[in-house]
């Protein structure tokens, strides 16, 4: 009997992340005006918050070599 379904699959499943660019799960306190208007936005906080260090701090992501 020849099964089609179902088991691993070559190409299957999410691709790993280099763990220098693993996103880490932090606990923060804000100003609530600040939760207030973040939450009101498009973008996740998440996303506000790493863009606005990344301008002002002039920060880039480390070059990593794909795997």
């Amino acid at each position: 009997m020849d099964k089609k379904h179902g088991g691993k699959r070559p190409g299957s499943g999410r691709k790993p992340v280099n763990p220098q660019l693993k996103k880490v799960p932090i606990g923060i306190k804000l100003p609530q005006w600040l939760v207030d208007w973040s939450g009101s936005q498009d973008k996740s906080r998440a996303e506000l918050i790493e863009e606005a260090l990344i301008e002002k701090h002039g920060l880039a992501p480390p070059s990593v070599e794909k795997e």
